[in-house]
């Protein structure tokens, strides 16, 4: 807020009372942003896609490894949020990009199909005795 020499010209009333809307209508803007940043929706949303993208960076490392280490991380970087938004602890983005040179041999491409199989099995087997007790 700019401090006001008290001998100075006294100010127009109209101009005080744009400054002040104009200050109103930047808090409410700012407090919108907050409010739409914290609503839990949003919260479990952004924390459910941060789930799924260290998930999708697992799943390539452990592809990687199957594939006998031959894929290569080209880069990581972390992407900057747009201008003017909030930022929360932890709401950084990083990027990671990888090259594989090999091909995943048929063998392991069954025995990780057989294990989802049986991950799913067991999950519904779960739901389903829940659902009963």
């Amino acid at each position: 807020m700019e401090e006001r020499d008290p001998a100075a010209v006294p100010r127009d009333p109209a101009s005080v009372q744009a400054e002040i809307e104009r200050t109103q209508r930047r808090v409410a803007m700012a407090l919108d942003g907050i409010v739409e940043r914290t609503k839990p929706a949003n919260v479990a949303r952004r924390g459910w896609g941060r789930v799924r993208e260290r998930g999708s960076h697992l799943a390539e490392e452990a592809r990687a490894l199957v594939a006998g280490g031959k894929a290569v991380r080209l880069d990581s970087h972390v992407v900057e949020p747009p201008e003017g938004s909030v930022r929360l602890r932890g709401d950084d983005e990083v990027v990671s990009t990888y090259r594989s040179g090999g091909r995943v041999a048929p063998e392991l491409l069954l025995l990780g199909a057989g294990v989802g199989v049986v991950v799913a099995v067991g999950v519904v087997a779960m739901a389903r005795r829940r659902r009963r007790g």
